[in-house]
């Protein structure tokens, strides 16, 4: 059975996975270097401010976890769990069903029952930055699951994650979704999600191109350099990202008329929310767009949105005003966001020097002395912090957590999904109907993957062509990859069942480090404060709700706030416990609900799935 990388990550390069015992690569001018500074009275002169258990008993999970020999069957014992797999003791879990069904749940509402396939994009071309561009054909993977009651009057949820280049596995498999993995809830199979948002709306999970299930599409996939001329910033930017999302969505909506109208809220976590951040403002601006006043230029999505919105409401004639679009796309959910760019970053690292700042509760707890960049020049501190935290021993995604945590914990979740038939009960439908599934017709179809002949390259070999990457990416894709030649995960059993595939291809992966990279070669970067405009331009109009997690550092939220404060267009920003206020030159204000989370990793839903739930549901109510 061929092994494949199962990537469990997702930010903004949500990459990181490594155990305890993984190298921690830390820049030439770190300057808390010492291996072993300890804090002693002397030299520290900075002052420190129920749930049941239902378990699946078909086929067992084949997951290798560090630092300790697996049980013949498989399965993660049930004592003596790592740490890294433990449940966190904050973690509340729900109640769940004695016995699950023997299969899924059917809707009463015709044509909106659990299902799961692949829309297909087409190659097109468009203009970045006065540059003409061609992207290529894309089949994109859908899980879709209707809301428990009256599916047709609710609102659609539209779920993922970031990377740039990760999959949808984690917000699919932790505590949204009407199944769960959480291994809080089942330590060896899955469970009946109490806290699934189908309580509040129908679910969409979309993966990304070359990303979780969607793959994509060449003429001849055996020929390297036809794989390779793939990964081109013409597949991946910013705008060409977005704009696969909206025809993802707008294509499913046609294909499920009796929710087309509704509303549609973005779930976006981590680079989610700059993807969330361009797809709302093509979306409410698409007039602008088609009359090209902005950096993107795409003639065949703008018709497409004008041809949606003309058919839900035949009043609209030419493109549909901000007025028109806002109707059905006027709120976003972005959970652990990057949003503002670098700025965002500058902003962090400002923050986390302070004497309130989790770096003195992790010199303290550890021992491991924090040196601040101060007023170095050439230190950069928000780099300087991750790496801190890193070298302290602790998740940069969960700093009260070991080392790496946070992807210890989730990535059982993934290898679960990846054995049939407990992939049919994540998806909750059928998946040997799924013609893309199987070998045979991907072969047919000109499927492919990966851009080396073999598979994956798990090396530091072409590390040279990183060099337009920032330094804290470079630094996690270079750990996540230490940490998978260390503790490869199972591929699961899929291949079993839909068939053997070439090196190039796979059914599933996580992330995939040659297409972070390269969304920073493109006009637009995560990185670029068009993001942060278009953020700011977006919720005068759209109602945004933003996660504020504590323990996470590579997104430090509070970083977002102070951030807007540094573009042109704000006069000033009010800041409350569980809000912020943007006051704009213009006169105009906008409010975002920016909820407080002192429990939670980078992954909301992974440590408090409960108030995170009750929160979005109060959100709507308003």
């Amino acid at each position: 059975m061929k092994k494949s990388l199962v990537f469990t990550a997702f930010v903004l390069i949500f990459a990181v996975s490594c155990s305890n015992s993984t190298s921690k690569i830390t820049p030439d001018s770190d300057p808390w270097s010492e291996d072993n500074d300890q804090i002693t009275e002397n030299d520290n002169d900075t002052e420190t401010p129920d749930g049941g258990d239902t378990d699946y008993d078909g086929d067992t999970v084949d997951t290798e976890t560090p630092d300790k020999e697996n049980d013949d069957d498989g399965t993660i014992p049930d004592e003596d769990t790592p740490e890294e797999h433990q449940v966190p003791s904050t973690h509340k879990c729900r109640e769940v069903s004695d016995s699950m069904p023997e299969s899924a749940p059917v809707t009463s509402v015709e044509g909106l029952g659990y299902e799961s396939g692949f829309i297909y994009l087409e190659e097109n071309e468009y203009i970045l930055s006065n540059r003409s561009n061609k992207s290529g054909r894309v089949k994109m993977w859908y899980n879709f699951q209707p809301a428990d009651e009256n599916p047709e009057t609710k609102p659609l949820f539209v779920f993922y994650n970031g990377g740039p280049g990760s999959s949808s596995a984690l917000v699919f498999l932790y505590n949204t979704a009407k199944r769960t993995a959480d291994q809080a809830c089942s330590e060896k199979g899955f469970a009946e999600n109490e806290t699934s948002w189908t309580q509040l709306g129908n679910l969409l999970y979309i993966d990304a191109r070359q990303t979780g299930f969607s793959y994509g599409i060449i003429d001849d996939p055996t020929n390297a350099n036809s794989r390779s001329s793939y990964f081109s910033t013409s597949n991946f930017n910013v705008f060409a990202d977005a704009a696969d999302f909206i025809r993802v969505i707008l294509r499913f909506l046609e294909n499920h008329p009796k929710i087309k109208a509704n509303p549609v809220i973005p779930a976006g976590e981590s680079y989610g929310g700059t993807r969330t951040t361009a797809l709302i403002n093509i979306l409410l601006n698409v007039a602008d767009y088609a009359e090209n006043n902005r950096v993107f230029y795409d003639e065949a999505l703008f018709n497409e949105i004008a041809r949606h919105f003309r058919e839900i409401d035949p009043s609209i004639t030419g493109m549909p005003s901000k007025t028109d679009v806002v109707k059905q796309f006027g709120r976003q959910i972005m959970i652990q966001p990057l949003v503002m760019g670098q700025k965002q970053m500058d902003a962090a690292g400002e923050l986390l020097e302070l004497s309130s700042s989790p770096m003195y509760t992790i010199q303290q707890e550890t021992g491991q002395i924090y040196r601040p960049c101060g007023n170095s020049w050439n230190c950069s501190k928000y780099n300087n912090a991750i790496n801190y935290v890193e070298n302290a021993d602790r998740d940069i995604y969960s700093y009260r957590r070991p080392y790496n945590w946070l992807f210890d914990y989730t990535d059982v979740g993934t290898a679960k999904m990846l054995q049939m038939p407990m992939f049919e009960e994540f998806i909750m439908n059928d998946p040997t109907k799924i013609n893309e599934l199987y070998a045979e017709n991907r072969s047919a179809e000109g499927a492919f993957r990966y851009n080396s002949e073999n598979g994956y390259l798990r090396n530091f070999a072409a590390f040279d062509t990183l060099n337009k990457v920032p330094e804290i990416e470079k630094t996690v894709i270079l750990a996540r990859i230490s940490q998978r030649n260390t503790h490869p995960l199972s591929s699961g059993n899929l291949d079993s069942f839909f068939g053997e595939l070439p090196a190039y291809d796979e059914y599933h992966v996580d992330l995939y480090y040659p297409i972070t990279s390269t969304f920073y070669y493109a006009a637009v970067t995560p990185y670029s404060d068009v993001n942060g405009e278009m953020f700011l331009e977006n919720i005068k109009t759209a109602k945004t709700f933003i996660t504020q997690a504590e323990e996470d550092i590579v997104i430090y939220a509070k970083g977002i706030p102070e951030a807007a404060k540094s573009f042109s267009s704000v006069s000033g920003v009010d800041t409350e416990d569980n809000s912020f206020t943007v006051h704009f030159k213009e006169g105009e204000s906008a409010k975002v609900t920016f909820p407080f989370y002192p429990e939670s990793s980078h992954s909301v839903s992974v440590n408090q799935p409960v108030k995170f739930f009750n929160d979005v549901k109060n959100w709507l109510e308003e």
